[in-house]
């Protein structure tokens, strides 16, 4: 290893990819972002065309290996949105664009999937609920409502599979993507063939389940003519989004609560063995460390309650720091405005994908800061709503580290600390998701033995913002308020 040596971390995100490169001592030497847009159909109905993906794929590593030495990069590593598939014909073709994570068009496949599998073999099997977000009901829709496209279907690929097999003409995944399908057997982390025969899909060629630190190709000449990146170069398939991210923070151990404030919300804890909540409110994935799985709730809407209103309802050129600083002038609370951030439906704890969101107890003394302040507030309710969940059935962490782009946010993350009542650490690195995939990548190289190497030796917590108690006083009847007003969008 070289000092000039760098691996490079990719995360295809729902609203940009970015890519990183860092040094041997974790540093982040460049990086570069791309917004991707997303077609909403129709209400609810959200897709993205896997070859914008690509595309900006090769954007941000065109910036990176512009900008560097390309005989520097030892490996690059993947990461990107779960559940997302790109629908391959068998000349591996895109047949149709993917079909979002926080797409709410399966309902009725979900419960066909009940039907044909019963409870006792989901819980065994599968170990997560059937959400109309999850790859399998996708199928299902497709062959139910697009029948010549899915007559036409050779095999589907998650978002950051895709792009790794755009770089290396290899067809694979890994566990904790593939945990996300609904096809995986989370006790034997291999395909289930009682559950792919039982939904009638044993016609697909699935991809190979491969370990997510193993080099599973090498850049062609064709990609590398399309990225900048050196033909031969080495790739690390990397991990979902949520266990790269959680790799990013040093969310690998019991104790150690990751709370993501991106797109969509989520809290997630590491646990040595699958941990299946006994009504199917949570999700239990694998992680991306060999023989770790992880709990996890989401709220659907949490960055994109913010964007929402940022971009749409005020105006794209208006400045997110303004927004900022309108809501901290506002009081804790927000004078009784309480916002319900539902606008994709909800996932946790409540499976509804009909549901939408509200503004409750508006008056006229509410400005645009009490607006932006009670979504920042109606987010953190829906994280602390999920966090009590799951410390129902899993060990309380007595450690919580924040990431996504709300962190970025001292204002949100200072909320979000009064609301759980936690003191919650921001990491050194902000890349998340594509810090996570270099550090994959770093392993699967070789610089580290392990994950937890170099999770050790590259996660440095920054201080943390301490939890006022005065607030959290605060914020408790709004926040029960909060828990009643569900029931009163049904």
């Amino acid at each position: 290893m070289n000092d000039s040596d760098v691996v490079i971390g990719i995360d295809i995100g729902t609203s940009s990819v970015k890519a990183v490169a860092i040094n041997n001592l974790g540093e982040e030497v460049y990086s570069w972002s791309q917004q991707i847009s997303t077609d909403v159909v129709r209400p609810g109905w959200n897709e993205q065309d896997p070859q914008q993906w690509w595309e900006a794929s090769c954007y941000v590593l065109k910036k990176i290996t512009s900008s560097i030495d390309t005989h520097s990069i030892r490996s690059i590593g993947l990461s990107g949105q779960m559940h997302s598939p790109a629908f391959l014909d068998r000349d591996d073709n895109i047949i149709r664009p993917s079909i979002l994570w926080n797409d709410g068009r399966t309902s009725s496949q979900c419960e066909q999937i009940y039907e044909l599998l019963g409870p006792s073999i989901i819980k065994k099997i599968i170990g997560n609920p059937i959400l109309e977000g999850f790859t399998a009901p996708k199928l299902l829709w497709l062959e139910q409502n697009e029948e010549s496209n899915f007559n036409k279907l050779g095999s589907f690929l998650i978002a950051k599979d895709y792009i790794a097999f755009r770089l290396t003409g290899e067809k694979c995944t890994e566990p904790s993507d593939a945990s996300g399908t609904v096809l995986l057997d989370i006790n034997t982390l291999d395909w289930s063939q009682k559950i792919v025969e039982g939904l009638a899909l044993q016609n697909l060629t699935l991809p190979d389940i491969r370990k997510s630190t193993e080099v599973i190709g090498e850049v062609s000449k064709r990609a590398s003519e399309f990225t900048g990146l050196m033909i031969g170069t080495p790739v690390v398939l990397g991990g979902a989004d949520n266990a790269a991210a959680a790799i990013s923070t040093g969310s690998i151990h019991e104790n150690v609560c990751q709370i993501s404030l991106g797109t969509s919300g989520t809290v997630l804890q590491s646990t040595v063995e699958p941990v299946v909540d006994d009504g199917l409110r949570l999700h239990s994935f694998s992680h991306c460390v060999e023989n770790r799985w992880y709990t996890m709730g989401v709220t659907l809407s949490a960055g994109a309650s913010f964007s929402w209103f940022a971009d749409k309802v005020i105006a794209k050129s208006y400045e997110y720091r303004k927004l900022d600083e309108e809501a901290d002038a506002v009081n804790a609370g927000s004078d009784g405005l309480v916002f319900l951030p539902y606008l994709n439906g909800e996932r946790t704890p409540h499976n509804d994908p009909d549901v939408r969101g509200a503004f409750l107890r508006v008056d006229t003394s509410h400005s645009r800061g009490h607006i932006v302040r009670s979504i920042m507030e109606g987010v953190a309710f829906s994280i602390r709503d999920v966090l009590e969940l799951m410390e129902t059935i899993v060990k309380p962490a007595d450690t919580f580290v924040v990431t996504g782009g709300g962190a970025g946010s001292k204002v949100w993350t200072q909320i979000l600390a009064d609301v759980i009542g936690e003191n919650i650490f921001n990491v050194e690195s902000s890349s998340g998701p594509s810090y996570g995939a270099a550090l994959l990548s770093a392993v699967g190289t070789g610089w580290f033995k392990s994950v937890e190497d170099a999770v050790n030796e590259w996660v440095v917590l920054s201080d943390y913002i301490a939890s006022n108690n005065v607030h959290r006083e605060l914020y408790e009847e709004s926040y029960s308020y909060y828990k009643r007003a569900y029931s009163r969008l049904r």
